[in-house]
């Protein structure tokens, strides 16, 4: 019974820190917004329901989606320290994002920007080079970790090289974009993450339970049914196209993927995938809503990337959980 509880409770506290984030957060900024000035301000409400809320729920459901897509990972490579990232998907936006601003190229399209185009354009080329690998006879996880390391290291060298030839406001607007954040988004960019977001999150939680027999080993997974080869590749492609889309619109926002997992399973040790998901969508998404609150509170009336406070706060507070948890975190 208490094996039971104790999950539950866990998942419950968790939603319930969630709501309160979901609440509280949006009021919180340069300026704080209370619920009596919303009634009685119609600049401070425009400004809350059309600036703040879809930001906040942005950075909820963009922290929640690579937190599970990290636990994906995690599992299918058997590698405790594989994220969302691995496979060069940031490392492909962030391409296609500076190839466009360092063309010049400006506008929008189907309610997007062509950077945010471009970023997803170049997350799609970096999956078709990763799945080309996938699909090879003798492709392996190793073999994928480092295709995945090479299709990175490509990348960044030619942002490196745009970033060179860019000139000074460009190679700064390449920079920002890299460091990631959820300012400036709207309904519309909400909506249009949310649709390929809602799809995994559903697609992965029916296919969940094969995630628990990547761990047992390939021969004991084989032995229960499970195509190993097939089922890491349906994930990997599906998880690919989920942290592109939100790449894309956030930009990449590291160490989410690798530390809302972890302190999943240190919070409900042993629990199945499915429940894990859940623990660390909820801590994926209120962390990143807690960092983005930070970044545009800390410093006014400038506002700090969000990337570098989750950064600064996910690195110490993981190697802390790492040395207190070393065995409770092995696969």
């Amino acid at each position: 019974m208490s094996a039971i509880k104790k999950p539950v409770t866990v998942v419950t506290f968790l939603a319930l820190i969630s709501i309160m984030t979901l609440v509280v957060c949006p009021m919180m900024g340069i300026k704080w917004i209370s619920p009596i000035s919303i009634l009685h301000d119609s600049d401070l409400r425009f400004v809350f329901m059309n600036i703040r809320i879809p930001r906040t729920l942005v950075a909820f459901f963009a922290g929640g989606g690579l937190a599970v897509a990290g636990m994906i990972y995690q599992a299918i490579f058997r590698n405790p320290l594989a994220d969302p990232y691995t496979l060069g998907v940031s490392s492909g936006a962030s391409l296609g994002a500076a190839l466009c601003i360092v063309l010049g190229i400006g506008g929008a399209t189907w309610g997007l920007s062509i950077v945010t185009l471009g970023a997803f354009a170049g997350a799609i080329a970096s999956i078709f080079v990763i799945y080309t690998f996938a699909w090879s006879e003798e492709s392996n996880s190793s073999t994928l970790l480092l295709a995945g390391v090479v299709v990175a290291t490509l990348c960044s060298g030619l942002i490196m090289f745009f970033n060179f030839i860019g000139g000074l406001h460009r190679s700064f607007q390449i920079l920002r974009w890299i460091m990631g954040g959820v300012d400036g988004v709207s309904y519309s960019l909400f909506f249009i993450m949310l649709a390929p977001l809602a799809a995994f999150l559903a697609i992965a939680g029916i296919f969940m339970p094969q995630l628990d027999q990547f761990l047992t080993g390939d021969d004991i997974a084989h032995s229960r049914g499970v195509n190993i080869r097939s089922s890491r590749n349906f994930f990997i492609v599906i998880t690919a196209l989920a942290v592109g889309a939100i790449v894309s619109i956030c930009g990449p926002i590291g160490f989410i993927g690798i530390l809302a997992p972890h302190a999943g399973r240190i919070m409900i040790p042993g629990v199945r995938h499915r429940l894990l998901s859940i623990c660390s969508f909820l801590l994926g998404g209120t962390f990143l809503v807690l960092a983005d609150t930070m970044a545009r509170s800390i410093a006014p009336p400038s506002e700090i990337p969000v990337g570098i406070i989750t950064a600064v706060l996910g690195g110490p507070f993981f190697l802390i959980v790492l040395f207190r948890n070393k065995n409770r975190l092995l696969m």
